[in-house]
């Protein structure tokens, strides 16, 4: 058994590293509140506005623009966010393993398969398996800004509309709720790739004004837009819920070790108290 000084120490240490991690707890928990916020604030608009444009696409007599264009897809460009910082548990692995995954799908079916990173934890991920990325960011996830997004989604238009990549899809953490988090790959062009308009029911007669290839002009690249948006303030919110919860876990297993370095100090500390009794009594007894 351990001496006692040795337990005192650990019993002190786990004890400090429990304050740490109720402390990063706590701010996780106040920083989740509003990012949960934004996220399902900007979900319902993203959705409702990727649905609205497959609607005006169809009712439009076969109007076509350049980011709703569908060719065979032979380069693809996969979009990737995770967070920028650890200890979230598992919730940066399965966002990478969701990419790999998606990554393997394209290459089984012919497609080259290149990465544009979005937070350090993807970018050092794919280094470290050899992996080269076309661009990287950081400081996005974490306090997503429209402001930051805005730039990054230019850039895949661009590159959509250049030819660089017949398919732009992002890689994000879909926020279903507090406790749960699901990795998911979404489409963002060509666009409306995951969106398909309403075939049943009665179908509303629009009146385009102004022309509808003005009006396509202006909605679809936002609609991009606010999808990318939406993605990346679902991770940001999603990071926040993982690591709320990781460090709930650590502070539950320090409390659990403090508990049993205590119990184990104590034990030591009555058999010292035992034997130092035994050794008083046996010298009065020798000198009677």
């Amino acid at each position: 058994m351990a001496n006692l000084r040795d337990l005192r120490k650990r019993r002190k240490g786990a004890a400090n590293t429990k304050k740490i991690t109720r402390t990063m707890e706590l701010v996780s928990s106040a920083k989740l509140k509003r990012a949960q916020d934004a996220a399902t604030a900007s979900r319902p608009y993203a959705e409702g506005l990727q649905g609205l444009v497959a609607e005006l696409s169809a009712a439009s007599g076969g109007v076509s623009h350049p980011l709703l264009q569908r060719r065979a897809v032979k380069k693809v460009l996969i979009l990737l966010a995770t967070s920028d910082r650890g200890l979230c548990g598992a919730y940066n692995a399965n966002l990478v393993n969701t990419a790999m995954k998606r990554r393997v799908e394209h290459q089984a079916a012919g497609r080259q398969v290149e990465f544009i990173t979005l937070a350090k934890k993807a970018t050092g991920t794919l280094a470290y398996n050899g992996i080269k990325v076309q661009a990287s960011y950081s400081g996005i996830i974490g306090a997503t800004r429209y402001a930051q997004v805005e730039p990054i989604a230019d850039d895949a238009i661009f590159r959509f509309l250049s030819q660089e990549y017949d398919q732009i899809e992002v890689v994000y953490s879909r926020f279903i709720s507090a406790a749960r988090q699901a990795p998911e790959a979404l489409v963002l062009l060509p666009a409306g790739g995951t969106t398909a308009a309403k075939t049943t029911g009665p179908r509303p007669d629009y009146e385009f004004i102004p022309e509808p290839e003005e009006l396509l002009a202006s909605l679809i690249p936002q609609t991009v837009k606010t999808a990318l948006f939406s993605a990346l303030l679902q991770t940001t919110a999603g990071e926040h819920a993982a690591r709320r919860a990781a460090m709930k876990n650590a502070s539950d297993a320090a409390s659990d070790m403090v508990k049993s370095i205590s119990s184990a100090y104590n034990r030591g500390r009555q058999g010292k108290i035992t034997q130092e009794i035994a050794e008083i009594t046996g010298a009065v007894e020798a000198m009677a």
